[in-house]
C-alpha cells in the first residue's frame, strides 16, 4: 500500500499507520463491490449474495492492516488521536456495504419465496438474517463514532444517514412476526473472518426492534439541530407504528415492504462516484462514493426528498406511490 508520512512525531517505523490509509481502504472497498456487483436488472440471487459475502471476507477483510481490522490492534491510538475515528468510519463503510449486499432479499414477496426449492428458502432466510446482523453492527459502529465525537448534538451526515439506512431494513424484517426463524443451524462454510456469523446465532426480533427504537431515539435527539435527522426520525416513527400494529401486519405485510423499499430508494438518488468530505477531529477525509453503497453527504436530505418526489413530507411521498403505502 502507498505510504505518505505526515506524522513526524511517531517516528519512521514500518508498521506505523498512515494518515491516508483509511481513505485508500475505503476506495478499495468501493472498488471491490463495483467489481462484484450483480448485473443491473438481474434477478435476486440468494446464492450470489452468499458468494459475494464469502469472497469479501476471504479477500478484502483479510487484507486490511491490523490497526483497521474489525478486531483491531490499538497500539497507535494514543499517539494518533484521529486513528480511532478513521477506523470507525471504515467499519461503518464495511457494514453499510454488507447491508447493500443483502438488501435485495427484502424485495422478495412471500408467495415468491414459498415457491422456491427448500435449499433456496434456507438461503433466503440466511440472507435476511445476515442483513439484520449487518444493520445491527452498523448501528453499533455509528454509536461508537458518535461517542468518540462527544455524543453531543451534531449535523454530521455520516452519523445521521447510516442510522436511518440501518434501521429501515431492520423494521422491514421485523414486520414478519416469525423473523428471524431458525438461527442455530450453523453456516455452510468456514471463514477465517466472518463478521456476521456469530451475530446470526444470537439474533432475535426483540433485539432488532430495540435497535430500531434506539436509532429512532438518537435521530429524534439530533433532530433538534438537524433537518436531516428530523426527516429520518419522522420516517422511522411511521415505520415503527406500522410494525407495532399487529392487526394490520397480516394484510399489509407486503405493503410495508414496498413502503420500506420506497424509503430506501431515496438514498439512491445521490449522484454516482461523487466525492464526499467529512470533518472529523480536525482533519478532512475524502473518498470516492458509490451511490449504491454510500450517499453523498453534502446533499441536504430535505432538498433531495423534494427533488425526488416534489415534497419533503413522508406521508405525501407514500401517497405518490399508491394507496398501498398508506
Amino acid at each position: 500500500m502507498p505510504q505518505m508520512r505526515l506524522q513526524p512525531d511517531i517516528g519512521v517505523q514500518a508498521d506505523a499507520p498512515d494518515l491516508f490509509t483509511e481513505r485508500v481502504l475505503r476506495a478499495q472497498l468501493a472498488e471491490f463491490w463495483r467489481s462484484h456487483s450483480p448485473a443491473k436488472g438481474s434477478e435476486y440471487d440468494a446464492m450470489g449474495a452468499e458468494e459475494r459475502y464469502e469472497s469479501f471476507c476471504s479477500t478484502f477483510l483479510e487484507s486490511i492492516p491490523s490497526v483497521f481490522s474489525l478486531q483491531p490492534d490499538k497500539q497507535w491510538d494514543e499517539r494518533l488521536p484521529t486513528l480511532p475515528m478513521q477506523r470507525q468510519l471504515l467499519h461503518m463503510a464495511i457494514f453499510e456495504s454488507l447491508c447493500w449486499n443483502f438488501t435485495p432479499t427484502l424485495l422478495q414477496q412471500a408467495d415468491q419465496v414459498s415457491h422456491l426449492p427448500a435449499y433456496k428458502r434456507v438461503l433466503t432466510l440466511h440472507n435476511k438474517q445476515a442483513l439484520a446482523v449487518a444493520g445491527l453492527n452498523l448501528l453499533q459502529s455509528v454509536s461508537a463514532l458518535h461517542t468518540m465525537m462527544g455524543g453531543s448534538h451534531t449535523r454530521f451526515a455520516s452519523i445521521i444517514i447510516p442510522i436511518f439506512e440501518a434501521a429501515v431494513p431492520l423494521l422491514c424484517l421485523c414486520a414478519d412476526e416469525n423473523f428471524p426463524g431458525e438461527t442455530r443451524g450453523g453456516r455452510s462454510h468456514t471463514l477465517k473472518i466472518d463478521p456476521l456469523g456469530d451475530g446470526i446465532t444470537y439474533l432475535s426480533r426483540a433485539g432488532c426492534m430495540q435497535a430500531a427504537w434506539d436509532a429512532h431515539s438518537r435521530l429524534q435527539t439530533l433532530a433538534e439541530v438537524s433537518d436531516l435527522a428530523e426527516v429520518g426520525a419522522r420516517t422511522l416513527s411511521r415505520l415503527i407504528e406500522r410494525v407495532n400494529t399487529p392487526s394490520s401486519l397480516d394484510l399489509e405485510f407486503d405493503g410495508l415492504h414496498r413502503q420500506a423499499h420506497a424509503v430506501m430508494q431515496l438514498s439512491g438518488t445521490w449522484t454516482f462516484d461523487q466525492m464526499r468530505e467529512v470533518d472529523v477531529g480536525g482533519f478532512q477525509a475524502q473518498s470516492p462514493q458509490n451511490n449504491d453503497l454510500y450517499p453523498d453527504v453534502s446533499v441536504n436530505w430535505e432538498e433531495m426528498l423534494a427533488n425526488f418526489t416534489g415534497t419533503t413530507e413522508v406521508e405525501e411521498i407514500f401517497s405518490h406511490q399508491g394507496p398501498e403505502y398508506l
